[in-house]
């Protein structure tokens, strides 16, 4: 491969990434919005207010267990997603191939061999768009799942302002009485709650998925 061909293999895995983090940041910013916004909150809850509320809503009764089936539902959707889109074996080559220069870079550094460290970096650039496009693989979905995550958020804001209202907020644990829509540094205690719940979800769901990718791959 020429090196002008190269240099625009580059270049466009560059550009890739760039849109990439465009997108993440429109998403940040639209969930932002989203969370302070009454009006744009509202019309974003409504597709999971009636997907969702008849299904895990229980009648605001129990919003310990509705935040739990929707950090539940939202990990689902999001590891399944990159799952279906991922190449489990190519990602770990590529994984050891940069750990690999990891090390030879802090060989390379500890020793100030210059030499050594641009061909390292030569190296890294070479394998840049084979990196970059098994990264995009893997965010192909996300913009998807990041959207459908927002709006479960937003229907769980207007659901825990409701069970507020009618007092239902209020939970008992083993460490004491507690109000979910209590508020620390701007953010209530139920959205740290829930982000617990998706964080601690995520791992067993993605290691199920990864289990059962190597089984099929295995026996075919």
């Amino acid at each position: 491969m020429s090196q002008n061909t190269m240099t625009k293999e580059q270049q466009e895995a560059m550009r890739k990434s760039v849109r990439t983090q465009m997108t993440y940041l429109f998403i940040m910013i639209l969930l932002l919005f989203v969370y302070t916004t009454p009006i744009i909150r509202y019309y974003f809850s409504l597709p999971m207010y009636y997907i969702l509320q008849p299904v895990i809503g229980f009648n605001y009764q129990n919003p310990i267990i509705t935040i739990f089936l929707a950090a539940l539902i939202t990990a689902l959707i999001n590891s399944g997603a990159r799952h279906f889109f991922m190449d489990y074996f190519k990602m770990a080559e590529i994984q050891h191939r940069n750990r690999k220069f990891s090390q030879q870079m802090r060989e390379a550094i500890r020793r100030n061999d210059k030499k050594e460290i641009e061909r390292i970096r030569g190296e890294q650039m070479k394998y840049l768009p084979e990196t970059m496009d098994m990264t995009q693989q893997q965010m192909k979905p996300t913009y998807i799942t990041l959207l459908i995550s927002v709006l479960i958020f937003a229907w769980l804001i207007n659901f825990m302002f409701v069970a507020h209202q009618q007092g239902t907020s209020t939970v008992k644990s083993p460490f004491g009485v507690g109000d979910l829509m209590k508020a620390y540094y701007g953010f209530y205690l139920w959205i740290l709650l829930y982000m617990i719940f998706s964080f601690v979800l995520s791992y067993p769901i993605q290691y199920t998925f990864r289990l059962l990718y190597l089984k099929r791959s295995v026996s075919s």
